[in-house]
């Protein structure tokens, strides 16, 4: 039996995929899952049952609330296996639990998350070590880069909304980079290494800048258009005059647009290697030019 917490999200979607031939439970909020619980808020029952692995999805990228979604629902959840710890655990970290500027960071470099969010997974982290350590659980920890899929939320689905309404402003000049992967290569990536272990950044290398993955969205939807450039001076004084309205505050907030400007990119070689798969340019799979992605509509 195999158990996957977060299933109803974009990546817990594709790892249900990946697992369609086994046995399945899923743990969540919703009306459908076979263990319905919220765990900010509580502790799930699990009965007798012993699952041979989980795979835990559930969590934010968000700061907002990132510590009890994401260090909390996990203690939550180990809680709930204490007495029937499973043989292997899958824990799906972040990228955020790194440096928030950096290039080609391995497994090896060093954690120096500043956001909530990547300190809560950094935290979590330690957490499920010292708790599969002491219960004797394969353990493997997985950092994605950005991703993208089929249902697709938080924080991207908004940039996604706000590239293709207009309201993305590019600050002239930045030509920071990041690194991308596709949901699907993350839940191909677990199902390949989940019995060997270990920590695996995930991320397709091809690293393309932030402009050119903004505008990769709007070709999404069918037609990719050049974002509004303004210098960085003029950003600033049009946020402070419009602050007040949400999408200029998203985009033009110094502390987002700073962030933004930061090049940020992870080496994904490690997992790629030992679960012996090539990832999809998922620039090309934004944009829907990739001749070879299993596009579902």
């Amino acid at each position: 039996m195999i158990l996957i917490t977060g299933a109803s999200g974009m990546l817990g979607g594709y790892v249900r995929e990946q697992f369609s031939g086994e046995k399945i439970a899923t743990l969540g909020r919703s009306e459908g899952d076979t263990y319905r619980c919220d765990l900010t808020k509580g502790v799930p029952d699990f009965g007798n049952e012993r699952f041979d692995l989980v795979v835990h999805c559930a969590g934010t990228e968000l700061d907002s609330d990132a510590r009890s979604l994401n260090f909390d629902g996990t203690r939550s959840l180990l809680q709930a296996l204490e007495e029937n710890p499973p043989k292997y655990f899958v824990y799906v970290s972040s990228c955020k639990v790194y440096s928030p500027e950096g290039e080609n960071l391995d497994e090896e470099s060093n954690l120096w998350a500043l956001g909530e969010a990547g300190e809560s997974k950094a935290s979590a982290e330690t957490e499920v070590k010292r708790w599969a350590g002491n219960k004797g659980t394969v353990l493997t920890i997985i950092r994605p880069a950005r991703m993208f899929g089929k249902g697709v939320g938080g924080d991207t689905l908004r940039l996604f909304n706000d590239a293709l309404s207009g309201w993305y402003v590019h600050i002239r000049g930045n030509n920071a980079r990041v690194s991308l992967v596709s949901a699907l290569d993350v839940a191909k990536g677990i199902k390949m290494v989940y019995k060997e272990g270990g920590v695996y950044n995930a991320a397709d290398g091809v690293n393309p800048r932030f402009i050119d993955m903004v505008e990769a969205m709007t070709a999404n939807a069918g037609a990719m258009k050049r974002m509004t450039h303004l210098p960085a001076s003029w950003a600033e004084w049009v946020w402070r005059l419009g602050r007040w309205i949400p999408a200029i505050d998203r985009n033009l907030n110094p502390k987002v647009a700073g962030q933004r400007m930061k090049t940020l990119t992870i080496n994904g070689e490690k997992l790629a290697e030992h679960g012996g798969f090539n990832y999809f340019d998922t620039l090309e799979v934004i944009s829907r030019t990739s001749k070879d992605y299993p596009y579902e509509d």
